[in-house]
């Protein structure tokens, strides 16, 4: 057993979808590290099992579990022993790899001033000003700080083709993809979290309304 984790543990660091930055997905680009990726998704396996059924020497695995480890996209989860040897054992530590090259911090204000000009695009007829533009981007930052929170549509980036995204089941339309996290992170909020999303998302629509001309 490795820090505790094994059993239970492997079953809390598998994530059905997870973010990954520019490094972690560049890491992607290698076929090989594609390929391990794709066997630790379906079961937990040590080094010697990936050399077996990827027709690879055990060192060149360790080398490419070493780089996807440190990206966070594998996690070692127990020890086994295996005749008078221990063997290290490995997972993903997610179904779904998403990478958004295009994503803005929540608290650019400018991003906010396009997302009131778009409001009045489709005739809500908000003011549009630098103040509202703050105020709005402080509330959204802070209710995106409640762990468990949906994102809106905007954090999955509208041409996931150019920004990436790796799957599970192959390509997805990003509005699809983007419902997906939705309700997975829905489903796993405690009654807590979700009683303060409805908190927040009720404060949200009072700002947004008081932004009326």
């Amino acid at each position: 057993m490795v820090d505790g984790v094994g059993g239970d543990g492997a079953q809390e660091s598998h994530r059905l979808l997870k973010a990954i930055d520019q490094q972690a997905f560049t890491l992607l680009e290698d076929r090989t590290r594609r390929r391990m990726l794709l066997l630790l998704r379906e079961a937990e396996l040590s080094a010697k099992e990936i050399a077996e059924r990827l027709v690879m020497t055990p060192q060149n695995v360790y080398h490419h579990l070493r780089k996807l480890m440190g990206a966070g996209l594998v996690v070692e989860v127990e020890e086994r022993r295996s005749g008078h040897l221990i063997e290290s054992y490995y997972t993903a530590t997610a179904d779904t790899f998403v990478y958004r090259e295009d994503e803005i911090p929540e608290n650019d204000t400018h991003r906010f001033i396009e997302v009131l000009n778009g409001l009045n695009e489709i005739g809500a007829q908000v003011e549009v000003s630098e103040g509202n533009a703050e105020t709005l981007a402080e509330l959204v930052k802070k209710r995106a700080a409640i762990g468990m929170t949906p994102r809106v549509v905007e954090d999955i980036c509208s041409f996931c083709g150019s920004s990436g995204y790796f799957t599970k089941f192959g390509p997805m339309d990003p509005s699809l993809l983007n419902r997906v996290i939705q309700y997975s992170t829905l489903m796993a909020m405690s009654e807590e979290e979700f009683e303060r999303s409805l908190s927040m998302t009720r404060e949200l629509r009072r700002l947004l309304l008081s932004m009326r001309k």
